[in-house]
């Protein structure tokens, strides 16, 4: 010990005491005691275990002067503390200093135990006495290796900011220049910067209202011939919306830090909103990411998505709670709104409830209709007429007049086009047996292949959404359109969901079949816990997802036993995982560090995600990638895109895959991505 500890810098004549560290670092005490809570600063151990071990720094910060009067330190706290003081003469905010020292000491903590367990693998063979020369000669090394790489990153990503323009040697120029040029305020050039390299800011300005009755937002999507427009519902979460147009894009750059990128540009936009108060979750940026952060070709199908955008939209109706919520930009077109609530029952006014028989008057009012006149003025709460206003079907999730009319008959045509051809596919069998292959040459453990199938027509999705958000109330439905494609689907699992500090997620990974017959599901859902293939690809996505919200400083709660999750053709094997978050942590820095997970590409993730571009044979596009809603201070949810659909006029394509771990059998994985393409194969047409 005494050999590593020389190596390693933690000399017992370099130490220092407590008093002698606060005396020679200039701080006040209290801050040395905060410094060593937090794990930036730690007390050394003189031996392994032994009664000189230094108290532990929660207890003995809890103790007061006493309990650290004993504890040693080494030279190099003294350093970091020193480097503290000047970061604190330089006005950096405590509260935020001590933040990112929190979030290193739990990442250094992984990182010195992954080492520590590297080495002890490695050697576990050596005897001990050499054993402890290594320590000492190549752990000090894997000490410059970690401390080196975190520095050249630091000085790079510093780089790229101040090329970027958000590190500038001249601050009197500062955001409210920015702010007060006229080009700040075009929502459709959320990005530019000045010719000094300072990026501009955007003012944003929403107008909120309560409406008077609950408004389908599946029947404002289905009205809207909007060029962007998103629908999603969550019928177990009591959330569903619908978001029209655009009034800001954060769009995402290609490369590994899309992500960044987007809430970047995101932290650009200032809004405000007028009108009614009491909104469930406020403005709303809504969009997705692709599987890949590379660019789509210009001739792909997913050339209109790209890599990823976040849209706050111009039109945006939620639907929440037995409320129902429209917020826009002044001006916008609403008349799909006016549209959707024509359906309701006595055509009363969506704004304030009158049974007038037209349905519009005030949305006609908010479009600047001429001559409309509406009973309610823009202060005034929901009217108890409104309870006449059904939209297409107040309290229904499933409306008939969604399923029926032409629509619905090209879909069963389609299907019936389709047969069951798509059951037998020999590429897919195939590619499964090359991913088996691969896992045996070592080095890869798990790989996620999937399939597209192909239908030589188009697909009107209303009717299928309509369907699917009835049929699978604890997935999340969703359509994402741009111009004449519509990706679309219904998705069991959550990325992420973050409410402030608390985030929750699922490992859904592990599949089997599901009759609708209770006993005998009941006797699948045993089968399909006892199956050691299924538990093992599951134990594998459970450790990653943890593991990588450890590495965010999530404080994660204690492990949740592991379930199944049943829906109508098929169960899955699903494990809660919850907990704290660091403050300041959005739902987009989680997206950001678990996409893509074990469950949609495999492990490692990069050795998977690699193999997958070269023998897949297709591109995923926004397939198995991130996909939903964040508020503007961080808050939301993403959902992993399964059980989904790409549809333009001429073709549909639809995805479905599987984990392939040692031990699959292909046939068996086809079954399984059968079962998954059915899922939307089923509803093109109604029970």
């Amino acid at each position: 010990m005494e050999r590593l500890t020389s190596a390693l810098g933690a000399r017992r004549s370099d130490t220092l005491t407590f008093e002698e560290l606060v005396r020679q670092s200039g701080l006040d005490e209290e801050l040395v005691r905060l410094a060593t809570d937090t794990g930036l600063v730690r007390p050394l151990r003189t031996s392994a275990g032994g009664a000189d071990d230094a108290p532990d720094t929660a207890s003995g910060a809890a103790d007061g002067e006493g309990a650290m009067a004993g504890t040693l330190y080494s030279a190099g706290a003294l350093t970091m503390l020193r480097a503290a003081t000047e970061l604190l003469a330089a006005e950096m905010p405590l509260d935020d200093l001590i933040g990112l020292a929190l979030r290193h000491a739990s990442n250094m903590e992984a990182v010195a135990a992954d080492a520590v367990g590297l080495f002890a693998d490695r050697f576990a063979d050596v005897p001990t006495a050499q054993r402890a020369d290594l320590a000492a000669r190549l752990i000090p090394l894997v000490t410059d290796l970690v401390a080196q790489h975190f520095r050249e990153s630091l000085v790079e990503h510093a780089t790229e900011r101040i090329l970027a323009g958000d590190i500038d040697d001249e601050p009197a120029r500062s955001d409210a220049m920015a702010t007060d040029s006229p080009d700040a305020r075009s929502a459709g050039d959320p990005g530019r910067r000045t010719s000094a390299g300072l990026r501009t800011r955007t003012a944003l300005t929403l107008e909120c209202r309560e409406l008077s009755g609950e408004l389908d937002p599946l029947a404002v999507f289905a009205a809207s011939d909007a060029h962007q427009r998103v629908y999603w519902a969550c019928p177990d979460g009591d959330l569903e919306f619908c978001a029209l147009g655009s009034a800001f894009d954060a769009t995402a750059e290609a490369g590994t830090d899309r992500f960044a990128s987007v809430a970047d540009t995101l932290s650009l936009l200032d809004v405000t909103v007028s009108g009614d108060s009491g909104h469930p979750i406020g403005p709303l940026a809504v969009g997705g990411f692709s599987f890949r952060p590379d660019a789509p070709a210009a001739d792909s199908v997913w050339a209109p998505f790209g890599t990823g955008c976040l849209t706050v939209p111009e039109v945006l109706v939620v639907r929440r709670s037995g409320q129902s919520w429209l917020t826009s930009v002044p001006g916008a077109p609403v008349w799909p709104v006016m549209a959707a609530s024509r359906s309701g029952v006595g055509g009363a006014c969506a704004t304030c409830g009158a049974a007038d028989g037209s349905g519009v008057c005030g949305l006609a009012a908010a479009a600047g209709a001429p001559g409309a006149d509406c009973a309610r003025d823009d202060t005034t709460v929901r009217g108890d007429a409104g309870d006449d206003l059904t939209g297409t079907a107040a309290g229904s999730l499933a409306d008939p007049e969604l399923e029926a009319g032409p629509a619905s008959d090209l879909n069963a045509a389609a299907l019936a086009v389709l047969g069951g051809g798509y059951q037998v596919d020999d590429g897919y069998t195939e590619l499964v047996r090359r991913a088996l292959g691969r896992i045996a040459e070592g080095g890869l453990d798990k790989v996620v292949t999937a399939r597209e199938l192909h239908i030589a027509s188009g697909l009107e999705p209303i009717a299928v959404l309509n369907r699917l958000r009835s049929r699978y109330p604890s997935c999340v439905t969703f359509a994402f359109g741009c111009g004449a494609q519509t990706f679309f689907g219904a998705t069991p699992e959550q990325l992420v969901h973050c409410d402030g500090l608390r985030l929750q997620t699922d490992a859904l990974a592990g599949s089997g079949p599901r009759v609708g017959d209770p006993a005998r599901d009941r006797e699948l859902a045993a089968e399909l816990q006892r199956d050691p293939k299924e538990l093992t690809e599951h134990a594998m996505v459970v450790t990653d997802v943890r593991d990588t919200l450890r590495t965010c400083g999530a404080a994660l709660d204690a492990p949740s036993p592991t379930g199944v999750m049943e829906l109508r053709r098929i169960m899955h094997l699903h494990t809660p995982i919850s907990g704290r978050v660091p403050a300041g942590t959005t739902v987009l820095d989680l997206a950001s560090a678990l996409h893509p997970t074990a469950a949609v590409a495999g492990l490692p993730r990069r050795v998977a995600r690699d193999w997958i571009s070269e023998h897949e044979g297709f591109e995923r596009g926004w397939y198995a990638s991130p996909v939903g809603w964040t508020t503007l201070d961080g808050r939301g949810e993403f959902r992993v895109a399964l059980r989904c659909a790409l549809t333009g006029p001429a073709e549909t394509r639809l995805f479905a895959g599987g984990g392939i771990v040692e031990g699959a059998d292909p046939d068996a994985e086809l079954t399984e991505t059968n079962i998954k393409l059915e899922a939307l194969l089923y509803a093109l047409e109604d029970d």
